[in-house]
């Protein structure tokens, strides 16, 4: 779809900003910029448990120092990083919006009040901003924003907020500061790949999308001789930050956010190539700029999740022109990058802490975020090992799937609606929320076959532009998908309904069964999806135009922990029952297993500590040796902080509890089936 540019209406913006001409010269001086980088924090305002990467290692993130993340810790990172540098800008490549319950408690209220407090200077719209509306986005920004909000490429139309002001009078284009002399133009940009309704007429947002190269090149243009350096704030992704800077010249520095990584060091990416733009545009583009020489961009990207704050010393040095005076253009002479680990080695910024506070408390008070679903005796993925299904993504769909009241012929669910791991552990309420932060709940609705073909065929598409992973994950279905191409010898004659198979397709379902029984094209079929996808979210246009749809209104989220929960302990012997025990050696069978029971962890009122008896007396149960410790770590959080001998027997305590509670709860492993079992197999072009 081609977007009409509309720079008519930018113009009103430009004429809007006052330039303040009566400053310090810095003529012939180089001039060193800090700028402190965050993007894609997803409400992770609160320390929480994941499992540290390689890369996140490589990084510099301990292993040893859990929890990860925090706002509080951020804090202190940027107060510090503030208070030693002379000129300093804080920009934020958005989606500070979901991930964690308190988003879903709060809206985005902690996350915008958050900003404010610690200093952020300006922030560019992401898509997650919209996650509860349009309206919600409008209030908070109006209500607790105290820094420009961007969004170059997005035209806002209406009023679509119920309480004035509408977010077309909250969201700017661009912004310029004035840093002791240097000015800083800050152009916005918003994200459109994963925001697919917005590029349909009459959306929900009232938004019209534009395309980013030309939008940009016109306020670097507009603003070039008003500032010193122009940075871009953008939320489009690392391939179309890579693909803006070709297309366009005059920028200085991109920061980006979107696909959760991290450069390190930052991208130096030549502008002025012009090699993907459309035909008009660069016809347009050549007659403005037809001397137009590469240079490099610094391109920086800084994770996600509050697991870093990224910050960049740029040195930018003035160029002269033909006469050997100085002019208005600086360029980054040299820079240097880092991405501070964010873990439990850094102090808390304690305005920060007084500002959770009463938001914690009240979140403790809706939430039992702690409460022990479950234990995962290894690593919960939700990608599969071979871009097929994943444990996890199993797991989800045979929760939808088997759900009381559903009961569908099959199920599916986006791969990326599953947003973390399960990590080792017992998985909690909160762990939850992380997997599952949207508000989505099961809808149903009837298929024919040929559109459960259609169905497929659009997950092997989208797989196939993104690494040849599966973009689904499904239950009582199995599935052939062919990646990057179609192989019309593998599938079936009787599919193509007037289609022939194209073999330059970018790729198709070969095979499909229902219950175990080949696909019919005339049959029917009932499946269970998440509302996001059955509204056409992530380009599902094959359901959003299904009129059988009924919604039951049964959280996603809660069909989920309710399998878990109704699953069977670990340490199951062949014939289904528990392996018995009196001390840890009888449990030499299940490799890595102890003998557990309530007498495990007994207080001892004499000595005023805990005694560890390492046996059963009165018989036990074989568990994994590591839960009792995890678990019961968990549960003694409930006892306070610090020592002291009421503590420690409230922790003593909570340990006997934890060895009990390990031989009931569920398993979430392969004793539970929890495993790749290949119902989606990827074959590669």
């Amino acid at each position: 779809m081609r977007v009409v540019l509309l720079l008519a209406a930018a113009a009103p913006a430009l004429a809007a900003c006052n330039i303040v001409s009566d400053q310090p010269t810095l003529d012939g001086k180089d001039v060193t910029v800090r700028f402190i980088h965050t993007c894609d924090i997803h409400s992770r305002l609160l320390p929480y448990r994941m499992k540290v990467a390689l890369t996140d290692q490589d990084l510099g993130l301990d292993t040893d120092q859990a929890p990860f993340g925090g706002v509080a810790r951020m804090g202190s990172v940027i107060r510090g990083l503030r208070g030693s540098a002379a000129r300093s800008l804080h920009v934020d490549s958005g989606d500070s919006f979901q991930g964690a319950p308190i988003y879903n408690a709060f809206q985005g209220e902690v996350e915008m009040r958050w900003l404010s407090m610690i200093g952020l200077d300006v922030m560019s719209i992401g898509n997650h901003e919209f996650d509860s509306g349009e309206p919600n986005l409008a209030d908070k920004i109006a209500r607790f924003a105290s820094f420009p909000v961007l969004a170059a490429n997005y035209r806002i139309m209406g009023q679509q907020s119920a309480t004035p002001p509408p977010l077309m009078d909250l969201v700017q284009d661009y912004e310029i500061f004035d840093l002791h002399g240097l000015k800083v133009g800050v152009i916005g940009l918003g994200n459109t790949s994963t925001m697919s309704s917005i590029m349909e007429a009459g959306n929900p947002y009232g938004i019209t999308p534009m395309e980013a190269s030309s939008v940009v090149q016109w306020y670097v243009d507009a603003i070039r001789d008003h500032v010193d350096v122009i940075v871009v704030l953008s939320h489009l992704g690392l391939t179309d930050d890579q693909e803006l800077i070709h297309n366009t010249t005059g920028i200085d520095i991109v920061f980006g956010g979107h696909h959760h990584v991290v450069l390190n060091p930052p991208k130096t990416v030549p502008d002025c190539q012009r090699d993907l733009m459309w035909s008009d545009w660069r016809d347009e583009f050549d007659r403005r700029h037809a001397d137009c020489k590469p240079r490099n961009v610094v391109l920086v990207h800084s994770g996600a999740f509050a697991k870093y704050v990224g910050y960049m010393d740029a040195v930018f040095r003035q160029t002269t022109g033909p006469d050997g005076k100085p002019t208005r253009d600086w360029d980054v002479a040299s820079f240097r990058f880092e991405a501070v680990p964010i873990d439990a080695r850094l102090p808390e910024d304690p305005m920060t802490l007084e500002l959770l506070e009463p938001y914690q408390d009240r979140l403790s008070q809706v939430y039992q975020l702690d409460l022990i679903l479950g234990y995962a005796p290894v690593v919960v993925r939700r990608f599969g090992s071979n871009g097929g299904d994943s444990a996890l993504g199993n797991l989800v769909a045979d929760s939808m799937w088997r759900r009381k009241g559903i009961e569908t012929d099959f199920a599916l669910t986006n791969s990326l609606g599953i947003r973390a791991d399960l990590v080792a552990g017992p998985a909690t309420v909160e762990d939850m929320y992380q997997v599952f932060p949207f508000e989505n709940t099961i809808t149903t609705m009837y298929l024919s076959g040929r559109e459960v073909v259609e169905l497929f065929d659009y997950v092997a598409r989208r797989s196939s532009t993104r690494g040849c992973q599966t973009q689904a994950q499904t239950a009582g279905a199995r599935v052939v998908l062919q990646c990057g191409r179609c192989d019309c010898d593998r599938r079936p004659d009787e599919w193509d309904s007037g289609q022939p198979c194209d073999p330059k397709a970018e790729g198709c379902a070969i095979d499909i069964k229902i219950l175990g029984k080949d696909l019919v094209l005339d049959g029917q079929y009932q499946l269970a999806a998440n509302n996001y996808i059955a509204k056409g979210g992530s380009g599902f246009m094959v359901l959003k135009r299904n009129t059988t749809q009924i919604d039951s209104g049964i959280p996603q989220r809660d069909a989920l922990m309710d399998a878990m929960r109704s699953g069977t302990p670990c340490g199951l012997q062949a014939d289904g029952n528990a392996l018995p025990c009196g001390k840890d050696s009888d449990c030499k069978p299940l490799a890595g297993y102890a003998c557990a029971c309530a007498e495990r962890a007994e207080w001892n009122k004499e000595s005023g500590s805990c005694d560890l008896p390492g046996e059963c007396p009165g018989g036990g149960t074989c568990v994994p040796k590591t839960c009792p410790g995890e678990v019961g770590a968990l549960m003694g959080q409930s006892c306070g902080a610090g020592a002291g001998p009421s503590i420690d027997r409230c922790r003593c305590g909570k340990l006997s509890e934890a060895w009990l509670q390990c031989t009931r709860m569920a398993c979430l492993d392969s004793t539970n089936g929890i495993v790749e079992d290949g119902r989606i197999t990827i074959v590669p072009p």
